[in-house]
Order: structure tokens, then C-alpha cells, then sequence
């Protein structure tokens, strides 16, 4: 094989030999650093994906939409040939029949059933499919670009979708401007710091929205329970309710899972299921299972048994040992965090709900009525005694958790007031002052999964002056675990500045001085040439 031009006289198979590329890696081949950014990259790749596709969804519904219209048009242009015939169709549009009906289904219904086709999904998938990329195109179009950039996944932009769904069109453009800054301004964060994000910025800009999803959630509320499609003998509860109910009826289900005795056999997730169904059953509280509480079988062998005779360990009853009382009546508990001005109503602002979100100011101070109150602010647990303990005081807990949203792990979503907190320089329980102390710049909340996966996992963590928690995984990959918290929200939770080193001091000092010296020599000028000039 021969090639024209200069290179004539090249062979061909020499000519491929030095042009060839090199080899491309199996992925059974690579490092785990390497698959780290593989992963990356191919969730860049399906966020811009998602985005041609919705976007292909919208035009095939505007195009079928238009096929519609003209074929309507061919059949009937809307002009009558007679008066009885417009007193006809008068007749026929106030009895709601549909002119149009025989021409069968609409542009949307048709555009439904064709990417339910390609995709081998329901209608109703494909309907959503089809408004999402309708919102897409023409109510979050710069949020959607940060879609086609890889910024954000389709989930997220679904949640922003869903989120903005009763801000009205004219404040539409300013929301999508903001939420678009935000996510290019931020590194990633987990859908639970996504979705405050979105509802902080909605509440600020557009906060006619938010009134109208309060009195839509009344309205929307319900409950299903079917059989599992996956799970045979199976069912799942599905529900939508108001924030402040959910929060209400999963506290109790909390409260009663933790009332038991330590050795009941069942897990957290079972005992929440049983109480629920206790609920159901009109009990405050749920049954323990544990040794001491449930009666041993009786074997009907026993001539005891027979007659009824108690023996001496069942008439002893569950409370014979000091560590087995009676289990009481367990009592509801949930955090919420919001702003001493908003309590006083000198603002609107919303507050936090631990574990559900934001909630609009009216609702908080119902909630916050009967509440136990603790007031913090940034200099709470300032104590420098306290840094020397490994416990934190009841008051720094509680402001490290009122700083943060949620679990700061890189993606974890866990209630922030489940979690643990860790030390992010460890403590020295030998030397207390040599280890890390004590404070608000060296705590953070984790989860115990996330906390045992940062102590034992070969993982690095970092806060810096700002409070932003930093992690290294061990592929050397670095994340921001609190892109968007509870300081983002609450800036009276922002730290005072942290003292300037001798090196930052120097030049303000340097700064200071020559802004002095030109301020001196504009004053001895404007002294030595009084007006008129």
C-alpha cells in the first residue's frame, strides 16, 4: 500500500507502525487511582448525556405537538358553514365534548408512547422524561447547562425541578441564576446539602413559593401500601405528608426503637417497623423482646404447666432485676435551628429541621412553642479548659451540629444530629495539649460508618479557618465533605477570624503605614492650597 504526496516512497505498514496510538488499558489493568477517575469521568459523561436526552424528549414533543396541529387543521380550520352549525358546536363545547377527539391522540400522548418505545419505559416515565426536559429548556436553562457540564447529575437537576416547581415565571429567571452560581461557585455536595441549597435560595428570591408548597402539601398528602413487585411475601408503604408531620411520626417510631431493653434481638429498622405497626394498634409503647421480657415457652409436659402453677422465674416478672424496669412511655424528640431574630419575628427567615430540610418561619414558631430552647452562637464553647477534655460540653455539641446539615462525609446524607463527633486532629488522651483539643475548629459530625471509615480506613482529613472539611481518600483524590451548611444559613454560627501569623501582620502593619503616610501628604496639601485653587 502505497501513499501519494512527499511520503510516496513510505510503505504503508511502516507508515501505520509509527502513527499507530498507544494501546489502550483494560480496565481489569488499571490502578486504583486510575478507576477513581474512570468513575469521574463517566459520571461527567452520563450528566451530559441526560441532558442531550431530555433535551431530545422536549423536541420530539414540540415536533409531534405541531404534526398534531396540522393535522387538525386539515380536517377542521374553525370556519362554519351555517348558524346552526356554530350553535352546534356552542352546544357541543359547553356539554365538554372534545371536537378534536377523532383524530385520537394528542402530540404529548403521542411523543409519550414513542420514548416509552426507545426506552423501554412506562408512559408515566416517559411523560416526566418529557417535562423534565420541557423545565430544561425553558424555566432552569442555566441550571441545566451546569447538567451538560458534568456539575450536577440528572437527579439533582430533577430535585431543582421539583423544588422550583410553584416559583412563579416571572421569578423564575432570577432562581435559575442564583442556583446556577451556586453550583458553579461550589464543590459537589450530597443531595441533602443539594436540596437545602435550592429551598434557601427559593425561600430568599422567591418566597411566594414556598407559601403556596405549604398549602399544597396538606393537599397533596397520602399513603399506599401494595405488595413488593421484587420481594415475594413483601409489602412497601409509601406515603407523602407535611414536613412538620413526617418529622413528627419519625421521631416517635425513634423514640419507641430506642425504649426497649439493650438485648432486645431486633434491630433499629425492625423495631421501627414494629412500632409503627404498635401505633396501629393503639400502643404508646413498643413490646420488648429480650430474654427478660418475653415468658419462656411452656412445655406442656410439665405437670406445672398443667395446672397453672407459676414457677419462680415467671413470678418474678421482668422487673426483679434493677436493669430490667419496666420499659416507659418514650418521649418524641426533634432539633430544629433557626435564627434568635426569626423566633422574635423580626424576620422570615426559614429554619432546620434535622433530618427533613427547611422549613418556612410560621411553621417553625408553631413547633418551637412548647420546645426546650438552647441558644448558641459562635463563641459557645470558647472555654479553653473545655479543650483539654475529650468530651465536648452539651453548648459546643450543640453548636457544631447547628453548623452543619447533615453527616460531612463526601455525599452522606445522615441527620447531623445522629452522627458522631469526630476530632479531626485526634486527641491525645495521655497528653491532652499535644493532641488536637477540644473546640469548634477541630470537630466535625460523622456518621459511625463515615467516622469508623475515616479512623481505620487509610482516609486524611483537614478543617481549615473557614470550617470546611477536606478529605483525602486513599487513592489521593481530595473532597469538600460540607460544600453548603448550617453556617451557609446561619451566619451568626460563622467563627471570629482566627489570629494573623507574624507573617500576615507584618504586611497589614506595612499596608497600614503607607495608607497613613498618603493620608498625611494629602492633608499637608490640601493645607498648603486652601480653596480658591
Amino acid at each position: 500500500m502505497q501513499f501519494g504526496g512527499e511520503g510516496a516512497g513510505i510503505s504503508g505498514d511502516e507508515s501505520e507502525s509509527e502513527l499507530s496510538l498507544p494501546a489502550v488499558l483494560s480496565d481489569v489493568e488499571l490502578s486504583a487511582t486510575e478507576l477513581v477517575d474512570v468513575i469521574t469521568h463517566c459520571a461527567s459523561i452520563t450528566s451530559a448525556a441526560s441532558y442531550r436526552l431530555l433535551t431530545a424528549a422536549s423536541l420530539l414533543h414540540e415536533e409531534r405537538e405541531l404534526d398534531y396541529q396540522l393535522r387538525r387543521t386539515e380536517h377542521r380550520d374553525g370556519r362554519t358553514s351555517s348558524a346552526d352549525e356554530l350553535h352546534r358546536r356552542a352546544a357541543d363545547a359547553a356539554a365538554g365534548i372534545d371536537p378534536y377527539a377523532e383524530y385520537g391522540p394528542d402530540g404529548f400522548d403521542q411523543a409519550t408512547a414513542e420514548l416509552g418505545a426507545a426506552l423501554l419505559i412506562t408512559a408515566a416515565e416517559a411523560r416526566d422524561l418529557i417535562r423534565t426536559g420541557d423545565v430544561l429548556r425553558y424555566r432552569l436553562m442555566l441550571t441545566g447547562n451546569t447538567l451538560a457540564c458534568g456539575r450536577i447529575d440528572q437527579r439533582r437537576f430533577t430535585i431543582a425541578m421539583k423544588r422550583t416547581d410553584f416559583v412563579p415565571d416571572a421569578d423564575m429567571p432570577t432562581v435559575d441564576a442564583h442556583l446556577a452560581e451556586a453550583i458553579l461557585a461550589r464543590p459537589p455536595m450530597s443531595t441533602t446539602q443539594f436540596t437545602i441549597l435550592v429551598d434557601s435560595i427559593v425561600a430568599k428570591h422567591a418566597p411566594d413559593a414556598v407559601r403556596r408548597r405549604r398549602e399544597r402539601a396538606g393537599d397533596d398528602r397520602k399513603i399506599i401500601i401494595a405488595p413488593d413487585r421484587f420481594t415475594p411475601g413483601q409489602s412497601r408503604i409509601t406515603g407523602t405528608l407535611p414536613i412538620t408531620d413526617a418529622a413528627e411520626l419519625n421521631t416517635q417510631l425513634d423514640a419507641m426503637a430506642a425504649a426497649v431493653h439493650h438485648d432486645d434481638p431486633r434491630t433499629t429498622q425492625q423495631r421501627r417497623v414494629d412500632a409503627l405497626i404498635a401505633l396501629a394498634a393503639h400502643l404508646d409503647v413498643l413490646p420488648c423482646r429480650c430474654p427478660h421480657c418475653v415468658p419462656a415457652p411452656v412445655d406442656l409436659d410439665d405437670p406445672q404447666a398443667e395446672t397453672g402453677l407459676e414457677t419462680d422465674g415467671l413470678d418474678a416478672g421482668p422487673t426483679s432485676d434493677a436493669g430490667y424496669a419496666p420499659v416507659p412511655v418514650p418521649v418524641p424528640m426533634f432539633h430544629i435551628v433557626v435564627n434568635l431574630s426569626t423566633l422574635l419575628g423580626r424576620d422570615d427567615d426559614p429554619g432546620f429541621l434535622d433530618g427533613h430540610g427547611l422549613i418556612d418561619a410560621d411553621t417553625m414558631r408553631s413547633l418551637l412553642a412548647d420546645a426546650q430552647r438552647s441558644f448558641v452562637n459562635a463563641d459557645a464553647g470558647a472555654d479553653a479548659a473545655a479543650g483539654s477534655r475529650y468530651a465536648p460540653s452539651r453548648k459546643l455539641q450543640t453548636l457544631v451540629r447547628c453548623g452543619e446539615l447533615c453527616c460531612t462525609f463526601p455525599g452522606c446524607n445522615s441527620p447531623v444530629w445522629t452522627a458522631d463527633l469526630d476530632h479531626t486532629i485526634p486527641f491525645d488522651h495521655e497528653s491532652p495539649r499535644a493532641g488536637g483539643p477540644t473546640s469548634q475548629r477541630n470537630l466535625k459530625p460523622l456518621c459511625r460508618f463515615h467516622h469508623r471509615i475515616k479512623t481505620f480506613g487509610m482516609w486524611r482529613d483537614y478543617q481549615d479557618e473557614y470550617l470546611t472539611a477536606w478529605f483525602q481518600s486513599p487513592t489521593g483524590h481530595t473532597f469538600v465533605g460540607n460544600a453548603f451548611n448550617g453556617r451557609d444559613l446561619f451566619g451568626y454560627l460563622v467563627p471570629g477570624r482566627p489570629p494573623d501569623d507574624p507573617a500576615r501582620s507584618k504586611l497589614a502593619e506595612q499596608r497600614a503605614t503607607r495608607t497613613t503616610a498618603h493620608r498625611r501628604e494629602v492633608d499637608a496639601w490640601n493645607a498648603a492650597n486652601p480653596p480658591p485653587f
